[in-house]
């Protein structure tokens, strides 16, 4: 009973709000609202997630961009020391195929952390949010209806509220430190390019140190005085690579379990699907082309001028998203 009064209250809230969608689109249209996409976006608001936004809004950066910087530094650093020491020893393929395979990654990396994951803007109106009717079937999907207390909307499926970027993200997967950012809808498949570019890259930087290593030490014979030696670099990159590989040859493993079974992080903590079947499992090839190979979708900041919330509790001079005034928050 109580599960049928639950779902014949939000049946009956989204009726009477669609019954009066009409007259309020209209009113806040007047007020200066625009409707996209069933969620609200406002020409001036103030923005309170914990974003940075850098030229004119084209690059958002989430709640960790020092980390994010970090990553960068330990993603370029290695490689760079590795091409200054060794491309007269190499093949000219060789050296290509390498430089390829990092800007690809490099590529991702940045994508991933420079985009807007998927936020949907909070409801700043005043007024009851609308659901997103087109995602749902009241009758027998009501009881997936959440409404976020802090962004005062109704989320759509797979959406999340993220504590730490304060903002609810399509898609929510996981937010990842070292990336600085949630990942969600419109950055996943960057952020899964990276990750399985970084195993090759790992892979090829380790068999290209360690064949170097070996060649040094088959005409020495003395495999310590090549370390201490000429190849100490070499051996440095071999075992920083190696460890490397270890932690993202796991996390792309288990990206890929994830992709195929059309999982987010998020959902296979939570065990979402374990007692029931995933609606969103198409077959893993269905599910790797929805994934990685569909189009980004359109953001929900797009033509967007933000103001940024000010603490007042931690004095005038303090923004809480680390920015200052920012003109269009465009579609990245």
């Amino acid at each position: 009973r109580q599960h049928r009064a639950q779902k014949l209250g939000v049946w009956g809230a989204w009726r009477s709000m669609h019954d009066n969608r009409r007259d309020e689109e209209t009113y806040l249209k007047s007020l200066g609202f625009n409707m996209r996409n069933n969620y609200y976006t406002l020409q001036d608001q103030e923005w309170h997630g914990i974003n940075t936004f850098c030229c004119g809004g084209l690059i958002v950066l989430g709640s960790n961009p020092f980390w994010f910087l970090i990553t960068i530094i330990l993603t370029v650093g290695p490689y760079g020391v590795f091409v200054w020491s060794t491309y007269k020893e190499l093949p000219i393929y060789l050296t290509i195929f390498g430089g390829v395979i990092f800007l690809i990654a490099l590529y991702g990396l940045l994508r991933a952390g420079m985009m807007d994951p998927g936020i949907i803007p909070r409801n700043t109106t005043g007024r009851v949010p609308h659901i997103p009717a087109e995602e749902f079937d009241f009758e027998a999907d009501a009881q997936q209806v959440t409404f976020c207390e802090t962004c005062k909307i109704f989320r759509p499926r797979r959406a999340k509220h993220c504590r730490y970027c304060d903002n609810c993200v399509e898609r929510f997967d996981h937010h990842c430190p070292w990336v600085g950012t949630c990942i969600g809808a419109r950055n996943y498949r960057y952020f899964i390019c990276f990750l399985f570019m970084v195993t090759i890259l790992t892979v090829y930087l380790l068999a290209i140190n360690v064949y170097l290593i070996y060649n040094t030490y088959h005409k020495t014979h003395e495999i310590m005085a090549a370390i201490r030696g000429e190849r100490a670099v070499n051996f440095g990159i071999a075992v920083y690579t190696f460890l490397v590989f270890l932690a993202v040859a796991n996390l792309a493993f288990y990206h890929f379990q994830l992709i195929c079974s059309n999982q987010t992080t998020n959902e296979q903590m939570k065990e979402t699907w374990a007692s029931r079947r995933n609606p969103y499992d198409k077959g893993c090839a269905s599910n790797f082309c929805d994934i990685l190979c569909s189009n980004t979708p359109d953001s929900h900041l797009e033509t967007r001028t933000v103001r940024v919330h000010e603490d007042k509790s931690e004095g005038p001079s303090t923004v809480h998203s680390r920015s200052r005034m920012y003109q269009q928050v465009g579609n990245n």
